[in-house]
């Protein structure tokens, strides 16, 4: 039986929606940037993996390696929000609706802008949040690096480079991602320009 679509959800989500005291973590991100790797890189689970977009169509969930007790989410890609589509439903409904702790955004190091305009709306949801730059090792190659520590500043959440299928980075995601959840403090909140803000 056909599963029917979920309304359309708000971009604007009251920060007290959401809990950021429970036992799970998340992992959100847009399609093909590794968030299923690096679940299994924290969970040693294996979700299927392939080269397109909508693999991950369902919210897989396994116990953290990291944090006895914890579990982490891997979430459909999204390429926007609000959800128009039944993978970006499902992620929405993980994000609105579990006992979220922390989320780990994980964003394509080589395609910032794309990554970073997801942050913008992670960021809006007031949970405690990791940008974790994938891929870090090809976006070296072509040349590109990225300002880890200015970054951080400018989106106000730490940002940290890894490549998971080599694991590199992972130990420390795990770290920045608690150390997250327990400093939380006031969220960040972006003014856009005048003409947007209604």
């Amino acid at each position: 039986m056909a599963e029917m679509s979920a309304p359309t959800l708000p971009l604007n989500v009251d920060a007290t929606d959401v809990k950021p005291n429970g036992h799970v973590f998340a992992l959100v991100g847009n399609p093909n940037v590794g968030k299923s790797v690096v679940f299994h890189r924290l969970t040693g689970t294996y979700v299927n993996v392939s080269n397109y977009p909508g693999t991950t169509v369902n919210v897989s969930r396994a116990a953290a390696r990291f944090e006895h007790g914890a579990e982490v989410l891997d979430t459909p890609g999204v390429l926007a929000l609000p959800a128009r589509s039944d993978d970006e439903h499902a992620t929405m409904r993980a994000l609105l609706h579990e006992n979220l702790r922390a989320l780990a955004q994980v964003g394509d190091a080589k395609s910032l802008r794309r990554t970073l305009a997801l942050s913008l709306v992670v960021a809006d949801l007031g949970l405690p949040w990791v940008l974790a730059l994938n891929m870090a090792d090809e976006a070296r190659a072509r040349g590109v690096g990225v300002d880890l520590r200015g970054l951080s500043c400018a989106i106000g959440a730490p940002v940290i480079e890894t490549v998971a299928t080599r694991g590199e980075g992972i130990k420390h995601l795990a770290e920045v991602l608690k150390r997250a959840a327990a400093e939380h403090g006031k969220p960040m909140h972006f003014r856009y320009p005048d003409a947007v803000e209604p």
